[in-house]
């Protein structure tokens, strides 16, 4: 049962939900292309500078902003890219190597994900370089609000176990209307690393360079 801060975090997290998503659903189409395409340019460059080889990524959703130049881009630079399936029953992830757009197919929630026909997936020990991440809305401080479905809690839980010496990058992408003063945030959340929007990368908490503490 939740006591009352449980239950006032739960209430605050969901306002915040709402509030952003109809923030960024209401994103013109032309603005939400040319915005992506800047975030996206600004991870590029992040992703080549820290010389990063490998990143899980998100197939994006809805008004989610669009990774696929980022993707695109990463292929060029012979940047591994991987990507997420969910899995419903556990919520949890299973990631796979994504080398063509034809290799995905609607899985669940609608969303386009891997076949694993086709891909399959990585071994549980396997761990990215970077994982970039959606959400609803971030803050400056390294807090991030997901869709409450707690998938990339599992998936940093599942990362930073078994006494791994290095976790990955965790980073944030969005649209900086979805940056926030301060989101919600409980103790025993783990905060990113770094924030990528069209205005730039923020890079935060260098003290978790391990990911230890990074969501």
């Amino acid at each position: 049962m939740m006591n009352g801060e449980q239950e006032r975090m739960r209430q605050l997290k969901a306002q915040l939900r709402a509030r952003m998503s109809r923030i960024r659903g209401s994103i013109p189409p032309e603005r939400h292309v040319s915005l992506s395409g800047r975030a996206c340019g600004h991870a590029a460059a992040w992703l080549i500078g820290e010389q990063i080889r490998s990143m899980l990524i998100y197939v994006p959703f809805r008004s989610e902003l669009d990774t696929k130049p980022l993707v695109e881009e990463a292929w060029r630079a012979g940047i591994d890219v991987y990507v997420p399936r969910c899995l419903p029953e556990d919520r949890s992830m299973t990631i796979h190597l994504l080398q063509q757009w034809d290799e995905l197919k609607t899985g669940a929630y609608g969303i386009m994900e891997p076949d694993p026909r086709r891909r399959p997936a990585e071994a549980d020990d396997f761990v990215p370089e970077a994982v970039i991440m959606p959400g609803l809305a971030f803050d400056l401080n390294g807090g991030r609000l997901g869709y409450g479905g707690g998938y990339y809690d599992r998936l940093h839980e599942r990362f930073s176990s078994g006494g791994k010496r290095r976790g990955p990058r965790w980073a944030g992408i969005g649209f900086g209307e979805q940056v926030v003063e301060q989101v919600p945030m409980e103790t025993t959340d783990a905060r990113l690393q770094v924030l990528i929007t069209e205005q730039g990368v923020r890079k935060m908490n260098g003290e978790a360079e391990d990911g230890t503490d990074a969501f």
